[in-house]
């Protein structure tokens, strides 16, 4: 891998040092890069990055919540921008962003999913604040459409509930094994028999 520029202060070290180790992750694995090479890439010691890091795993949690954060921040932004459209309209772009992000992360290199699926205990734990975070996005927008009449009586727990256990099967990892086509036409499907549920008995 090519050298990375010099640093000069801890903020600088600090990006470099998440560039770097981002870059490395991506084509070889966190199994496979130890923090040596993380140090070597970014032109520093190895006593230096332990300044920034506590250890690996620092890394792989920051990482791997940026990840998460992009694939989320990505879904509040299609619910924001169809606040005024339907529930189906709103909910289905919300769910074809989700897997259509996450496909994204995993185009950035032969390793890349790792940041949004390994056995990493800091991966998890990122995984499981983003579960709680899009459990809370679906929440809003079933709300706004109950207040709208669009959403069948229901406890709106255990509709979100539902909604993120059907989209498991479009989660890391095995929304991997798909085609993007294939994912994203699931998707699509998939959130059209949700509809049919949620919204069968509204106005009634």
């Amino acid at each position: 891998m090519r050298g990375a520029p010099p640093h000069e202060n801890d903020n600088e070290r600090r990006t470099l040092i998440i560039e770097c180790a981002a870059r490395l992750f991506r084509h070889y694995g966190f199994a496979k890069t130890t923090i040596a090479d993380i140090a070597r890439e970014a032109r520093m010691g190895v006593g230096t990055f332990y300044l920034v890091f506590a250890s690996k795993d620092a890394i792989v949690e920051e990482l791997s919540a940026s990840a998460h954060n992009r694939v989320l921040e990505a879904m509040r932004a299609v619910a924001e921008a169809r606040a005024d459209e339907s529930l189906s309209e709103r909910l289905r772009g919300v769910l074809e962003t989700r897997v259509a992000t996450f496909l994204d992360v995993a185009d950035e290199g032969e390793h890349a999913c790792e940041l949004v699926h390994c056995s990493s205990g800091a991966v998890r734990a990122v995984h499981a604040r983003f579960r709680a975070d899009e459990a809370e996005l679906l929440r809003q927008v079933l709300e706004e459409a109950k207040e709208r009449g669009e959403l069948a009586e229901a406890d709106l727990n255990r509709a979100v509930a539902l909604v993120q256990r059907a989209y498991a099967t479009l989660s890391p990892p095995w929304v991997f094994e798909l085609t993007k086509v294939e994912a994203r036409r699931t998707a699509y499907d998939m959130c059209n028999l949700l509809l049919l549920g949620l919204t069968s008995r509204a106005g009634r």
